[in-house]
């Protein structure tokens, strides 16, 4: 009986955004993403944006919202990350990041993704007073290396 329940959900997670397209996408976590992006995915994991929150820990700083909001994935948003236990798996910057919430795009993959924040969405983090010498163009290689 409980497996039927969750099989009806994720076909509702799947199929609302096609049924109801003004609807809002909402966070879905890297996980989901690995599946279709899967050497991206193995790439990202290597990188300081996947262990953003064990930086926090070591510094102490895991419980400081200003400083949790830039090291987990959609804080204070619908679906994103509310704190270490409810929704560990939104823990660290991940995909959706920088390039939304993912849950259309993983009902229809035809829905671009590629968000076009740029440095201007990166710089809501990596301000002058954190990260002075941020250089845009050669941080982003350093979040797609992807291995040739």
């Amino acid at each position: 009986m409980k497996s039927s329940y969750g099989i009806a959900i994720l076909l509702l997670v799947m199929w609302a955004p096609r049924l109801y397209p003004d609807k809002p996408a909402a966070y879905i976590g890297s996980k989901q993403c690995e599946v279709c992006h899967s050497d991206i995915s193995a790439a990202w994991l290597k990188t300081r944006h996947a262990k953003a929150v064990e930086s926090l820990r070591k510094s102490e700083q895991e419980s400081l919202p200003a400083c949790v909001k830039c090291h987990v994935t959609g804080y204070e948003r619908d679906g994103g990350f509310i704190d270490y236990e409810l929704t560990p798996e939104m823990a660290g910057v991940q995909c959706e990041s920088c390039h939304g919430p993912g849950s259309n795009h993983a009902a229809d993959s035809s829905i671009d993704m590629l968000k076009n924040g740029g440095a201007e969405l990166c710089r809501q983090c990596h301000t002058e007073g954190q990260d002075p010498r941020f250089e845009f163009e050669e941080k982003v290689k350093e979040v797609h290396r992807v291995p040739q």
